[in-house]
């Protein structure tokens, strides 16, 4: 892990986590004051399902061929997150959600 590479890799995918992290809180926030957060829960879920295969491919590539090993945590962890995107609404769904939320979605030809 001495390599400068690494340490600015992990500290980007930090930023990402912790900005995530700030995301969910302010839809928990807004949540329990009643508050509509379909767009704010539709954006971290699609960020929490992308931001997941970007962290275990990172960990997966630090690890290199070890990283597919069966008993390496890392390839359970890199198998078992993409169902993140899938389970629950894929991304295009999250996409769709947020569209029609910012009214960008187009409409139906007439």
């Amino acid at each position: 892990l001495d390599n400068q590479v690494v340490h600015f890799r992990l500290a980007e995918l930090l930023t990402e986590v912790t900005a995530l992290r700030a995301l969910t809180y302010d839809a928990v926030e807004g949540y329990i004051n009643g508050e509509d957060v379909t767009m704010k829960a539709s954006m971290a879920k699609l960020k929490v399902g992308r931001l997941q295969r970007e962290v275990t491919d990172a960990c997966l590539q630090y690890w290199g061929g070890m990283g597919f090993m069966w008993d390496n945590p890392v390839a359970r962890a890199y198998r078992d997150t993409r169902i993140t995107s899938i389970g629950g609404g894929a991304d295009e769904v999250m996409l769709s959600i947020i569209c029609k939320m910012m009214g960008t979605l187009p409409g139906k030809a007439k």
